[in-house]
């Protein structure tokens, strides 16, 4: 059985990796063993903390919170990096979603580099025309896209910076909650929309402006990507990739659609569950199937 835990297995209701998995991978549940069997998993979101069985523990170790310290140089969370790093030290393996993350847990032991996937059947291209006509969004004029929060992180502040040297360009800005989502001259703000919606938004720009702090692409510029928007980094640091003309080729390129993400998954897990049912030869490595 593989025993997902995670911190939220859905906060707004969208389709997560945690709801995806359940659905893809027979004998798979959310819950916790008691008491774990032969060839249990447990896939366990960081920032719990310690797992209660590390030898059939996978630490989902996908918070960017060391990146957010080492690039904001700030101790604000060291607390919940505490936890993270607990979760890497009392589980057997370890699985980022970046190569860029893996040094911050070496101390741990090895990791391994997964894709968390995106639904490239919800984000795709469609008519960027139609949806304009639809949303309201200017047709003569070029159209960028962000979503996020006021957070350091996130660069809201390097976006309205670049605002001032491009004022001929119309945003769509989409925020997680209602912090910064005043009406602004030149701007359509949502908040939390679904993600049918967001994917439709999407296709009404021109391209994505990423602006973020941090070097690993946050999961809504993979979906951005998807969609095939073009990305335009304006961040100092250099990304984990730099996106192609045709970003939804990157995509599957890197494995990061659904498809390619349950292939990986599933051959990681195979591995998994042979080294943790290794002394009981009866076990069903079927599981991961």
């Amino acid at each position: 059985m593989i025993y997902l835990s995670p911190e939220h297995r859905s906060a707004l209701g969208e389709d997560t990796f945690w709801t995806w998995f359940q659905r893809e991978f027979r004998g798979s549940a959310f819950g916790m063993p008691d008491p774990p069997q032969a060839d249990d998993v447990i896939l366990r979101y960081s920032t719990l903390g310690a797992s209660p069985y590390p030898e059939r523990t996978v630490a989902l170790l996908w918070e960017l919170h060391p990146e957010m310290k080492s690039r904001l140089l700030s101790s604000a969370w060291d607390g919940i990096i505490e936890k993270i790093n607990a979760c890497a030290r009392t589980s057997r393996f370890r699985v980022v979603s970046c190569s860029i993350m893996l040094p911050y847990y070496d101390a741990f032991g090895a990791s391994d580099v997964l894709p968390i996937g995106v639904d490239t059947n919800l984000f795709r291209p469609m008519d960027k025309a139609a949806l304009r006509r639809k949303h309201g969004i200017p047709v003569d004029r070029p159209v960028g896209f962000w979503c996020g929060t006021t957070h350091p992180m996130k660069g809201f502040d390097n976006l309205v910076t670049w605002r001032r040297s491009h004022p001929d360009v119309h945003f769509i800005i989409v925020w997680k909650n209602r912090e910064g989502s005043a009406r602004s001259e030149g701007v359509h703000s949502y908040v939390r929309v679904s993600q049918a919606k967001l994917a439709e938004l999407m296709n009404c720009a021109d391209f994505y402006l990423s602006c973020g702090r941090l070097r690993p692409f946050f999961m809504v510029e993979w979906e951005a990507m998807a969609c095939n928007l073009p990305m335009v980094v304006i961040a100092g640091e250099p990304k984990e990739f730099a996106p192609s003309a045709n970003p939804r080729d990157d995509v599957f390129a890197r494995g990061w659609d659904r498809k390619s993400a349950k292939t990986s998954w599933e051959r990681f897990l195979k591995r998994t569950i042979r080294e943790i049912s290794s002394a009981n030869p009866n076990s069903n490595l079927e599981t991961a199937q």
